[in-house]
């Protein structure tokens, strides 16, 4: 929040005519972009990572890597990017090819060793995945619930059930997840299931996705021949999706039933 706040008020100030005049096309602009598209969205998506990581595969991550990782890139970030508003204001445009100005030199190391801090949180980040997957045994979450979540997510098994819920929930409050388990009726076992309803999968979709984004790009670089075959085979991938009827079918009970007491079995042992 912090470093979105801080990436948010330079580029209020970038608004203002006069120190946009002086700061136009300068390092203080880079630095600007970086704290918001880090702190905004990159931040964000590592969080997001770790967070809905074991409900995802059934794992945890491996802690300790995490929070180093995270340090590295938290104060790496500030070693690497704050400099840059300091050179902005020096003059230091962006897009150069040679330094000529000694005065900058310092500042140039300074923003490194914040680049290498970062790069050291990345290998960090691909080193605790590696470790995390190595140990999944170790680090299964059974009950579905490892954070003791507020949404209803954790109240499937950690992966999902493929079905999602075996009946719908009912919501009452913005946490739904914690006011059911509030109300003692977050793990309930019912008497009977009703088939689901599910489509069966097809890779349709990604056929028709590929063949676009082959005529897309064929279109960019006048690729007449490539344009033709990708649009084409989207086309026919459509056509015989649009025309086959066997596209769902149901989960009987007695799967759902055999699934849903497995999950809730692993909940009173957890």
């Amino acid at each position: 929040m912090v470093t979105f706040t801080i990436g948010g008020m330079t580029g209020v100030l970038l608004a203002v005519p006069g120190a946009d005049y002086v700061l136009h096309n300068s390092l203080f602009l880079i630095a600007h972009f970086h704290n918001t598209i880090i702190g905004g969205a990159v931040f964000g998506y590592l969080a997001g990572f770790a967070y809905w990581f074991p409900k995802a595969t059934g794992f945890h991550l491996n802690e300790r890597l995490g929070k180093a990782s995270f340090w590295c890139w938290q104060i790496g970030f500030y070693v690497a990017f704050m400099p840059l508003y300091v050179l902005g204001f020096m003059g230091m445009t962006r897009r150069i090819n040679h330094i000529d100005n000694p005065a900058w030199n310092m500042w140039i190391y300074i923003a490194a060793v914040g680049a290498c801090i970062i790069m050291v949180g990345i290998i960090l980040q691909f080193v605790q995945l590696y470790v995390s997957i190595r140990d999944r045994d170790q680090n299964r979450d059974t009950t579905g619930d490892p954070w003791n979540g507020h949404t209803l997510e954790w109240s499937t098994a950690s992966p999902p059930q493929f079905y999602n819920f075996a009946k719908l929930p009912q919501v009452s409050d913005i946490d739904a997840f914690t006011d059911a388990k509030e109300k003692g009726t977050a793990y309930q076992r019912l008497k009977h299931y009703q088939p689901i309803h599910m489509p069966k999968n097809t890779p349709s979709g990604i056929l028709m996705a590929l063949g676009i984004t082959a005529a897309g790009f064929a279109a960019i670089w006048h690729i007449l021949w490539l344009a033709i075959v990708g649009m084409v085979g989207a086309f026919i991938v459509f056509l015989f999706r649009a025309y086959n009827n066997d596209v769902d079918y149901y989960v009987q009970p007695d799967e759902v039933a055999r699934i849903e007491n497995a999950h809730l079995n692993n909940v009173v042992r957890g």
